[in-house]
């Protein structure tokens, strides 16, 4: 069998504790106090202002109620907080209830970091010639932010939102705390050379010490030296980190940073589906005005080739008709000179008879010498002819002795050696 626990008669409520507290912290050296401290994570909601009030080794939270009529301080800001104690008993809370705040000057931290803003700012670190453009049509995007919290929501929902298509990688780091931005500096060292088009640093809001990490020497100069461009998009909208002076372009909030680094996916579709469009309906209406000057031309070359058509068959009837008398002409001539032919080949022909029986008598008479003169004719009365070595011989000075001539006469021939030369004297 259980027991029920025993409760000691010195055991307490937390009412009883907390009402016990409250009646501590109401007592009048809580009363006027006045508290020296840096300002941070200061927020006003309504007509109210919350922040917390910390030196090196602690904090309060602090409440100025009706802000407007007292200094609203900002982070980072050292004041002195002029109020009292108060404690809430249902939810067992201390905190300081400032009836007015004083400014007594930037806080330490807040001065370390512009310092090193001013030192980054004389080196160019900051300069806008270095910075490079958002690419319009981004398709990987690297978001350098931790998995938890709403903020890699807040940009993968806006992106998404947008497009469809884009390719979001998200790298996990710590993005509050001592080593944060050597980590975040790490990280942005190994992956500027992956071909990402983008890369998005993001943080939600937060107090001056949460947002220490961006402010960071080693990560600002980290950013500074990306080839990638890159897109800060750190704290709320009014909060301005040195990571958003170095980085190539700074979003307000996360859900700004998807809106910048996302094109419109459907209003691009629909502007290139509109183009297409107006480009088929320009092609078609150059077509048609293409289609108006073929037949124009066309119907001017038809014209002009029944034109010329019609000239040159003209100029051939003419040329024709010209032909055709010019040969009549040459025809009638023709068988003029036929006749005049006619008569002169009749004229040839008697005058070709005469001279054809002058020839016949001539050559009668020719025929007669040549008979008479003929060596046959004189070779029939008893006469030779002599041919020595295939020559005929006319002196027998050609002759010698020895040789062997030829002797033809008019019934036959002979051979004979001469065997005496016997030349007649003179």
């Amino acid at each position: 069998m259980s027991t029920q626990p025993i409760i000691s008669e010195n055991a307490v409520s937390v009412s009883e504790l907390n009402a016990t507290i409250k009646a501590c912290v109401d007592s009048p050296v809580f009363r006027a106090l006045e508290v020296f401290g840096e300002v941070s994570g200061a927020r006003q909601s309504g007509a109210h202002l919350y922040f917390t009030l910390k030196d090196k080794n602690a904090e309060i939270s602090c409440v100025l109620f009706n802000c407007a009529r007292s200094y609203s301080p900002r982070d980072g800001e050292s004041v002195i907080v002029r109020g009292k104690l108060d404690f809430w008993i249902p939810r067992g809370r201390l905190s300081l209830q400032a009836t007015s705040i004083t400014p007594i000057g930037q806080g330490l931290l807040f001065l370390q970091f512009e310092r090193l803003r001013a030192k980054l700012t004389e080196e160019g670190v900051f300069d806008e010639a270095h910075k490079q453009p958002i690419p319009k049509f981004a398709r990987s995007v690297l978001v350098v932010t931790s998995r938890t919290g709403a903020v890699i929501r807040d940009i993968v929902t806006t992106i998404r939102r947008k497009n469809p298509v884009i390719d979001i990688t998200v790298r996990d780091v710590r993005v509050q705390g001592e080593g944060a931005g050597h980590e975040i500096a790490g990280v942005l060292a190994r992956v500027d050379s992956l071909g990402y088009d983008v890369i998005v640093i993001a943080r939600g809001g937060g107090s001056l010490e949460d947002l220490a990490p961006f402010y960071d020497e080693e990560l600002v100069r980290a950013v500074y030296a990306m080839r990638t461009p890159t897109v800060s998009a750190i704290g709320h909208e009014t909060d301005f980190s040195l990571c958003d002076f170095v980085a190539d372009a700074r979003a307000a909030t996360p859900t700004a940073a998807g809106e910048l680094v996302a094109y419109d996916y459907y209003a691009f579709v629909d502007s290139v589906r509109d183009t297409a469009a107006r480009m088929r309906r320009a092609a078609v209406r150059a077509y048609e005005r293409g289609s108006m000057r073929v037949r124009r031309a066309s119907e001017a070359v038809n014209r002009n080739i029944t034109a010329f058509h019609n000239a040159r068959q003209s100029r051939v009837i003419r040329l024709s008709s010209a032909l055709g008398q010019a040969a009549q002409a040459r025809v009638h001539r023709a068988e003029l000179a036929a006749g005049r032919v006619s008569s002169l080949i009749t004229r040839a022909q008697t005058l070709a008879e005469n001279g054809v029986r002058r020839a016949e008598v001539r050559v009668e008479r020719a025929a007669g010498l040549l008979d008479t003169l003929s060596p046959l004719k004189i070779l029939s009365r008893g006469y030779f002819t002599l041919r020595a070595a295939g020559k005929g011989v006319t002196s027998v000075r050609r002759l010698a002795v020895g040789e062997v001539i030829e002797g033809v006469g008019r019934d036959g021939s002979f051979n004979a050696t001469v065997t005496k030369i016997l030349p007649l004297e003179k």
